[in-house]
């Protein structure tokens, strides 16, 4: 269980992005919750993507819903954003120790 867990949080991250519609965020979840319980080829059975947009017209057309779907959205795009945030720090001290390192060898 907390493997699958684990693969949902993973899915969710590589597939979310705050640009996308509340539509679209809502179908990365639904669509990473069924793969990840039923394995990823069954998002290639026919009807799969239809299924997927069917339960996103009823999660964004309920209120209830949709306010707690665009919740875990934020929670995901939150966490993306501050990965991101840390991989361009790190980025930009690799930079800096690398100038650092050249500027030393050259004094």
């Amino acid at each position: 269980m907390a493997e699958k867990i684990e693969i949902f949080h993973t899915r969710i991250l590589e597939q979310i992005d705050p640009a996308h519609s509340a539509k679209e965020l809502i179908e990365r979840i639904v669509k990473s919750a069924l793969e990840v319980e039923y394995g990823a080829a069954f998002a290639l059975s026919p009807g799969f993507a239809k299924m997927v947009s069917k339960i996103a017209d009823v999660v964004v057309s309920n209120p209830e819903l949709r306010r707690q779907a665009l919740s875990v959205a934020s929670v995901y795009i939150d966490k993306k954003m501050e990965e991101t945030r840390i991989r361009k720090a790190s980025a930009s001290v690799k930079v800096l120790a690398n100038r650092s390192s050249a500027e030393l060898k050259n004094e």
